[in-house]
């Protein structure tokens, strides 16, 4: 990695000396152990992340508000690593990110902060999985629910709340045909933009169980300095080629606490 991130180096949560693997429900963990509540991420010097979900006390709203008790009481993942232009670097601007849960949706959350005016963004598509999305500004989530390292679903969105949603299959195909139900809303806040996503269970496929071990992607672009940063290390050869780069589902974290709600009788 490259010498220029401090990030690497100052891990949030718990120990970066942690073991290479650990178990959580009999699933081999590819990084470092699950954090202790209340930290939410743990990050090793290799830059691999491994993060826990909230169950929250009351369904979020989705508005783009970010106003509820849980973004007060629930220290956000942030130190997201530049892939590119500068490999390794902190990002320009900061991101704050949380993953909840509650018996019906999957929550994921994160307030953008960017010093530059709105007139600066760049925004200009609406149209569900329009090509040029992956061309705006964006904050994206990927989610690796039967943490097979290969296969995934993702969802992107701009600050207008124009959004895709996609299967990944063998690192390498995209499906935007895949449209499940979610709830998508984007927001301003003095100093930056934010989303908030509900994703139904009913739209996911998982193991059984009532414990899961997922691997969790997230990135943002801020295309006006040609910017993309993401939650664990992408390298620059993959991230240079924009959005497939989250198409590299090995190189995801791993997402820890999520319990869905129990299969009908």
């Amino acid at each position: 990695l490259s010498p220029a991130s401090g990030l690497l180096a100052c891990p949030t949560g718990v120990d970066a000396q942690a073991p290479v693997s650990s178990e959580s429900n009999g699933v081999t963990i590819e990084g470092p152990p699950p954090p202790t509540a209340p930290d939410v991420i743990n990050r090793d010097d290799e830059g691999r992340v491994t993060l826990r979900a909230v169950r929250t006390a009351e369904p979020l709203r989705i508005d783009g508000e970010l106003n509820e008790a849980f973004y007060r009481n629930t220290a956000p993942i942030s130190n997201f690593i530049q892939s590119l232009p500068n490999e390794g670097a902190a990002p320009s601007e900061r991101t704050e990110a949380w993953v909840a849960f509650d018996g019906s949706n999957v929550y994921v959350s994160a307030r953008l902060w960017d010093s530059a005016p709105e007139s600066a963004w760049v925004a200009n598509e609406m149209r569900r999985d329009a090509p040029s999305i992956e061309l705006n500004d964006q904050f994206g989530v990927f989610l690796d629910t039967y943490y097979d390292r290969r296969n995934g679903v993702g969802f992107f969105v701009n600050p207008l709340g124009g959004f895709s949603d996609l299967q990944i299959t063998n690192e390498e195909d995209a499906n935007l045909d895949w449209n499940p139900i979610t709830e998508i809303r984007t927001g301003r806040f003095d100093g930056g933009w934010t989303v908030e996503m509900a994703i139904p269970f009913t739209s996911l496929r998982y193991r059984p169980g009532r414990d899961q071990v997922w691997g969790i992607q997230m990135r943002r672009s801020i295309v006006r300095r040609n910017e993309w940063n993401h939650l664990t290390f992408l390298p620059i050869s993959v991230a240079r080629n924009g959005p497939p780069g989250a198409q590299r589902v090995s190189s995801y974290g791993t997402l820890v606490g999520i319990e869905p709600p129990p299969p009908p009788p």
